[in-house]
């Protein structure tokens, strides 16, 4: 199904915060000159089209008191499904993502995202999943932040 102007606009719109109200497609809606139900049932419909993932916040996860870290590991074409299956585990995963590199230093091939209540269970966590895959695993935590977050251009007025 392609995109109609009117789900681009909706789409547009909700890269940026939802109002929190207690309408908020209702204020959607009537910043973009459409009906409530007309944008609830778009949204519905580019979900279950899987033009969008999930309606969530997003968590910053060292203010809540969390940590997190960017893991790699490097993993044969063989075992690759099952190490996958092992990581999607552990609630605390929000992406995993199977990698082509072409550094021969580096040749890492799993990437994910893993975060838990404490450090200590964040490193309990990696080491759990080196001992159940038997492969080593990689941490990157952040130093800090130059950038996080994108906005596409998906609806171009006019």
């Amino acid at each position: 199904m392609a995109l109609s102007e009117i789900e681009k606009k909706i789409l547009q719109r909700l890269q940026s915060n939802l109002p929190l109200t207690h309408r908020p497609f209702l204020d959607i809606a009537n910043e973009l000159d459409l009906d409530e139900d007309l944008v609830i049932e778009k949204i519905k419909a580019m979900v279950e089209g899987k033009y969008v993932r999930r309606l969530a916040p997003i968590i910053n996860t060292q203010a809540v008191g969390n940590s997190a870290t960017l893991a790699a590991m490097q993993v044969p074409d063989d075992r690759i499904e099952d190490v996958a299956e092992v990581i999607n585990g552990y609630s605390g995963v929000s992406h995993n993502y199977l990698r082509k590199g072409k550094n021969r230093e580096l040749p890492l091939n799993i990437w994910f995202t893993m975060s838990a209540p404490s450090q200590e269970e964040l490193e309990g966590n990696i080491k759990e999943i080196e001992d159940r895959t038997g492969f080593d695993v990689r941490m990157l935590p952040t130093t800090k932040k130059y950038k996080i977050g994108v906005k596409f251009k998906i609806y171009r007025k006019g």
